[in-house]
């Protein structure tokens, strides 16, 4: 034990940085959003849905809409709402405008009338991030 205390005490820029990056890592452990979102809560009980099947079921949304080639959904709870950021790979023949229109329609009804949120629904942000390539027809 001696040995080990002499070591870091004799060095202590290795100290420093091993403890900031402790700490580091303590904070981001109790930042990291929960695996769950809660949706409702009464004296019977609580009403949650997991992170990966709201992300799906949002997903699943915007990959039937014409022109959208595949979805990447993201959804974080800011303060008291739901803030929803989609990248999407769209085809070339995509109105984006129509689709945007669509999209955020869409979202805000499965919001409501899905998960039963009315007021929490925050900004929903689409961002094309690629365009696949029309399929070949004949």
């Amino acid at each position: 034990m001696n040995f080990l205390s002499d070591y870091w005490f004799s060095f202590p820029s290795s100290t420093i940085v091993l403890g900031g990056a402790l700490a580091l890592l303590l904070v981001l452990i109790f930042l990291r959003q929960p695996g769950s979102l809660p949706l409702a809560s009464n004296e019977s009980g609580k009403l949650m849905i997991s992170r990966r099947a709201l992300h799906r079921m949002v997903e699943a949304c915007c990959e039937q809409v014409r022109g959208v080639a595949s979805a990447n959904a993201s959804i974080r709870i800011r303060g008291d709402r739901f803030n929803t950021s989609l990248r999407l790979k769209i085809r070339p023949e995509a109105k984006l405008d129509a689709i945007q229109g669509y999209l955020t329609q869409e979202i805000t009804t499965i919001y409501r009338e899905n998960l039963g949120l009315t007021s929490e629904i925050g900004p929903i942000e689409i961002k094309v991030v690629g365009v696949i390539p029309a399929e070949p027809g004949f």
